[in-house]
C-alpha cells in the first residue's frame, strides 16, 4: 500500500515512516512539505497526494506553547485534521489521526476507556479533542490516542533521566501524575497491523501494566542502568508534586492511564508491558553509549 505519514521529523512520524517502509511504499510529509499551521501548504500537499492510507501524527504538542497561542493550537490540532479527514473521505483514503490522553480530565485513578467522556483541562487537550471530533465525523476514520511516547527518534523524559543519571547529576521526578509510556517501536508495529485491518473509531495505544508516575518510570530507568552495569548503585530520585514544577503553566491531568484492551483485540499478539518496553529501551542505550 501507499502510506502517507505527516510529521516525519517528529518522534512518532519518524518511527512510523521508518518501520512502515519495510512493508509499504511510504510517502513522507514533513512540515517543510505539509505545514499544518499553513492552510495553503496543507491544501497543496493534499492536492498532489496519491495514497491508500493517510496517517497524521503531526501536531502542536507543547502545552505551554498551546496556552500561549490557542489560535495556532486550534489550527494545527483541530482545523488541519478536519481538512485532512474531509480530503480522505472524498478520495476514499483511510485516515488515522493521533491524539492524546490529555483529552481526559484525570480527576480519579483507574483506566480510561475509549468511551469515557473527555474533559480536557488545557488548550492543548481541548484542541486535540476538537481534532478527534472532526476526524470521527467520518465514521470510517480511526483516532489513535497515545501517552508519554518515547523512543530513539528524539529525546524524551526517559532519555533525560538516563543522561542525568549517567552524568551523576541530581535527579527529581513527579510522583502524583500517572499514565502509561508508549514505545515508538511497538507503536509502529501496531500501526503496521492496524492499516491492514478494518478498524475505526477510537483506539488507546500504549504499553499496559500498572499505571506509573514519572517518578516510577525514572526508577525503572536507573534500576535497569544498574542491572546493565552502567551505574554502580541506584541513585536517589527526589520526589516532586505536579504543583512544584513551576515551568508547568498549563494544567495537566493527574490520572490518564488508558486501557488498551481494544487495541489488543485487533493485534496478533498482546502489547508488552511498559516495564518490559522501558527496560529493553534503556538496555539498548546502555549497550550503545
Amino acid at each position: 500500500m501507499r502510506v502517507a505519514v505527516t510529521g516525519t521529523t517528529g518522534r512518532v512520524g519518524a518511527a512510523l515512516a521508518r518501520h512502515l517502509a519495510t512493508n509499504h511504499e511510504v510517502i513522507p510529509l514533513p512540515r517543510r512539505i505539509c505545514d499544518l499551521a499553513d492552510r495553503g501548504s496543507l491544501a497543496s500537499a493534499l492536492d498532489r497526494l496519491e495514497c491508500d492510507v493517510l496517517i497524521n501524527p503531526a501536531g502542536l504538542t507543547g502545552l505551554e506553547a498551546c496556552e500561549d497561542d490557542p489560535e495556532l493550537a486550534m489550527r494545527v490540532n483541530a482545523e488541519a485534521p478536519a481538512e485532512m479527514a474531509s480530503w480522505a473521505e472524498k478520495n476514499e483514503v483511510r485516515f488515522f489521526h493521533f491524539s492524546t490522553d490529555y483529552v481526559f480530565g484525570g480527576e480519579m485513578p483507574g483506566l480510561r476507556r475509549e468511551d469515557d467522556i473527555p474533559s480536557p483541562l488545557s488548550v492543548y487537550g481541548r484542541s486535540k479533542l476538537g481534532g478527534e471530533n472532526a476526524v470521527l465525523a467520518f465514521p470510517e476514520n480511526c483516532v489513535i490516542r497515545v501517552s508519554w511516547v518515547f523512543g530513539p527518534e528524539k529525546p524524551s523524559f526517559i532519555d533525560q533521566i538516563f543522561t542525568t543519571a549517567l552524568a551523576g547529576n541530581p535527579l527529581a521526578a513527579v510522583t502524583d501524575k500517572f499514565s502509561f509510556p508508549t514505545f515508538t517501536g511497538d507503536l509502529a508495529t501496531w500501526m503496521d497491523s492496524l492499516i491492514s485491518r478494518k478498524c475505526s473509531g477510537i483506539l488507546h495505544a500504549c504499553n499496559p501494566g500498572e499505571p506509573v508516575s514519572w517518578h516510577g518510570m525514572a526508577m525503572a530507568v536507573v534500576e535497569e542502568m544498574v542491572a546493565s552495569g552502567t551505574l554502580d548503585s541506584v541513585p536517589e530520585i527526589a520526589p516532586l508534586r505536579l504543583e512544584d514544577v513551576k515551568a508547568f503553566r498549563a494544567a495537566r491531568p493527574r490520572f490518564t492511564a488508558m486501557d488498551p484492551s481494544r487495541l489488543a483485540s485487533l493485534l496478533d499478539a498482546a502489547p508488552r508491558s511498559w516495564k518490559e518496553a522501558v527496560t529493553a529501551y534503556v538496555r539498548s542505550r546502555c549497550v550503545s553509549r
